[in-house]
């Protein structure tokens, strides 16, 4: 593995008016920029994930303004945009038996290729995993996007 891995900023927030705003505003006037984010809600209170340009900064400025904010290290993945690129990539974890536990995706360029990150149980058995299958890394380049 190399020194750079791919790692989200999860943000543990109330979920009441105003909270979601502060934690952009952090970001923004860090000069954060979000690529991806995900937010899951659980009766008052949410999950909001992040992939920043600059994750360990963005984790900083949030837990300065008091917000429970934690890196968590994931795995970003190339799979190819098209029908069943999905499926691909999860059927070569499911026949090793890796269990994903969350996931995200975007497309980069329509029609060629999507970045999906994934949250996985065993992260260097899933890196194992997508160089035996041949499934392109994307963990350095993740922020830079």
């Amino acid at each position: 593995m190399s020194g750079i891995v791919a790692e989200q900023v999860v943000v543990f927030l109330e979920n009441r008016p105003g909270h979601l705003a502060q934690v952009t505003g952090v970001l923004a006037e860090e000069q954060i920029n979000i690529r991806s984010v995900t937010i899951a809600s659980a009766g008052s209170f949410g999950l909001v994930k992040l992939i920043v340009n600059r994750p360990g900064q963005a984790c900083k400025a949030l837990k300065r303004k008091g917000l429970s904010a934690n890196l968590q290290e994931v795995l970003a993945l190339v799979m190819e945009d098209r029908a069943g690129g999905l499926h691909d990539v999860l059927e070569a974890f499911a026949r090793k038996g890796l269990n994903v536990k969350d996931a995200c995706g975007f497309v980069e360029k329509p029609g060629e290729r999507a970045i999906l990150i994934l949250e996985v149980e065993d992260l260097e058995a899933a890196r194992r995993i997508a160089r035996d299958t041949k499934i392109p890394l994307y963990e350095e380049e993740i922020h830079r996007l």
